[in-house]
């Protein structure tokens, strides 16, 4: 049976895999998520309106640049920003389970 929620939200989860692709289309995006394209368009967008993501058009392409600096959101985190939240996803993700 599949979970019906997850510690770590779809806009997170769009986030990581853009740090890890630049260059991901929306495609690539919902597919490695397992969102739709639609679902992960209203994320970037919101994620590009929120500042963690800067889009830029690079001929017919997108990329995506993840703005490190940016503070979370979240109270209980506001003192970590987004470089510091992906780097330790991204280490965790990285080490062997307890």
């Amino acid at each position: 049976m599949k979970p019906r929620w997850g510690l770590v939200s779809n806009h997170g989860h769009v986030l990581a895999f853009l740090a890890g692709d630049q260059d991901a289309r929306l495609r690539d995006i919902a597919g490695g998520v397992g969102i739709t394209e639609r679902t992960a368009a209203h994320i970037v967008n919101d994620l590009e309106h929120a500042g963690y993501v800067t889009r830029t058009r690079v001929g017919r392409r997108n990329r995506y640049d993840i703005n490190a600096k940016q503070k979370i959101r979240t109270p209980r985190f506001a003192m970590v920003t987004t470089g510091q939240l992906l780097a330790l996803l991204l280490q965790a993700l990285e080490q062997p389970l307890l």
